[in-house]
């Protein structure tokens, strides 16, 4: 009481001087007398003014000796002792031990009392600065397992986020991939609007892949590519992946959709969007969808159109390959049309649809693919052959003698050998080409329907062969 009442007359070095011969004082009182009515209440006060010149080792010490009396001393001190003594245990960086004061401190303070939220702060830093510790010195598992302990015994701390993707990125770079994903998966859940959600996301992605699990992937791929804030393309490419992974996982509703987004999001570059484009078409007719089908085919040929200098090979070979089928609705029209009586009006019927399918043929050669030209090449010469053999086989009038029929036959005959010299012309381009390198199915096609409309040429077998080898 002395020393207090005195103080406040002094000043500067004095002061000071004698506010530590006080505190001296204070610990002497309280070590001689324990038993003192006065003598805890002596002793933490030495203890938090210790606390307040920074001599955290005496602290230590002193908090130390207060909650080791026997009887214990009053829950308020051993409150203050504890608090103080996991302070200075922090300081010191004994970290480890600073924890226990801490959890220890924690049962002195009420869940409805302010300082509880800076006691599970002060816990969560202590066992984050273990896991520091730990994965310097490389002891990576150790490090999680810290790491993860914030959130178990600091649930409410600030850096429990932190910590938990602080755990999950040892995982990754340790690939313990399933480990990894539950941790991440925790993070998700726990912190659903965190500014490092999107990193969360990305490594999700690439656990999800490394365990097989290519459908959670795909789904996390989405979340990247629906984030605004990433770049255009780590979107673009996101999505595209995400495609794929819902394709060869057996899910093509999703792949589909994930296509057609991407077609809608991303038309350039190019050649990806015209892929994603023959993928929708492709699954369409995987699904007999025939209707789709149609729709994909159309706008592959509409976008290489539209691209116009920007179009590309690969652009000009799926519009030429989605013109061509385009073709075969026409060309089973004219197949389905039956030349009967009368003619004029059947023929007529069978030659708007046969013009019909060569201006779409005409389209397809006009891309210069080869592979298409060779097959528009066949296709058109056998509208032609069938129309003149479908005149040759037409039905004949009623009522004709057979004078009338033989002359009605040489009419027929006559219309019909223009449709078939024209057709022999177009196989035999066709078949020219094998001496240029080039001999493909519809190439040989066109040799076989040669052998049969001029045999004398073409009728030998070795003829489509001798054109093989220059393809070797």
């Amino acid at each position: 009481m002395a020393y207090d009442k005195h103080e406040p007359t002094i000043s500067g070095e004095s002061q000071a001087l004698w506010h530590r011969q006080g505190i001296e004082s204070s610990l002497m009182f309280a070590t001689s007398f324990p038993e003192h009515p006065e003598s805890a209440r002596v002793l933490t006060k030495a203890d938090e003014e210790l606390f307040a010149l920074d001599e955290f080792d005496r602290v230590i010490e002193v908090s130390q000796q207060i909650l080791e009396r026997n009887p214990p001393v009053d829950v308020e001190f051993q409150r203050t002792a504890t608090t103080l003594l996991a302070h200075s245990l922090f300081d010191r960086e004994r970290f480890q031990e600073a924890e226990q004061a801490y959890v220890r401190a924690q049962a002195f303070v009420p869940a409805n009392d302010p300082d509880r939220a800076a006691i599970e702060e002060r816990i969560a830093a202590s066992i984050y600065k273990q896991a520091e510790a730990k994965q310097a010195a490389g002891d990576a598992a150790g490090a999680v397992d810290d790491f993860l302990r914030v959130g178990a015994l600091a649930p409410n701390a600030k850096v429990r986020a932190n910590a938990e993707y602080d755990a999950a990125s040892i995982l990754v770079q340790n690939k313990q991939w399933d480990r990894a994903a539950v941790v991440l998966e925790s993070f998700r859940r726990t912190h659903p609007n965190h500014e490092l959600a999107p990193d969360v996301t990305r490594s999700l992605a690439v656990a999800y892949l490394e365990t097989g699990r290519a459908i959670e992937a795909a789904a996390e791929f989405e979340r990247i590519a629906a984030r605004d804030d990433e770049e255009g393309e780590v979107r673009r490419a996101a999505l595209w992946q995400a495609a794929e992974l819902y394709e060869t996982s057996g899910s093509p509703t999703n792949a589909a959709r994930t296509y057609e987004s991407y077609v809608k999001q991303f038309p350039a570059p190019l050649d990806a969007a015209m892929d994603a484009r023959q993928k929708l078409a492709d699954m369409a007719k995987a699904q007999n969808d025939a209707r789709a089908r149609a729709q994909w085919l159309a706008a592959i040929i509409e976008a290489d159109r539209a691209a116009g200098a920007a179009r590309t090979d690969r652009s000009r070979y799926l519009a030429a390959k989605a013109t061509l089928e385009t073709v075969e609705p026409h060309v089973a029209v004219f197949n389905a049309v039956k030349l009967v009586a009368p003619l004029d009006r059947s023929l007529a019927t069978k030659r708007s649809a046969m013009e019909k399918a060569l201006a779409i043929y005409g389209q397809a050669l006009d891309y210069g693919v080869a592979e298409v030209t060779t097959a528009a090449t066949f296709g058109t010469a056998e509208l032609y052959r069938n129309l003149g053999a479908d005149l040759l086989a037409s039905e004949r009038p009623a009522g004709l003698d057979a004078e009338a029929l033989e002359q009605y036959d040489l009419l027929l005959e006559e219309q019909a050998f223009p449709f078939e010299e024209k057709a022999i012309e177009l196989h035999e381009t066709n078949a020219r080409r094998a001496s240029e390198g080039l001999y493909d199915e519809w190439v040989q096609r066109s040799f076989d329907v040669l052998a049969k409309l001029v045999p004398a040429r073409y009728a030998r077998s070795e003829i489509g062969e001798d054109y093989v080898p220059s393809l070797q």
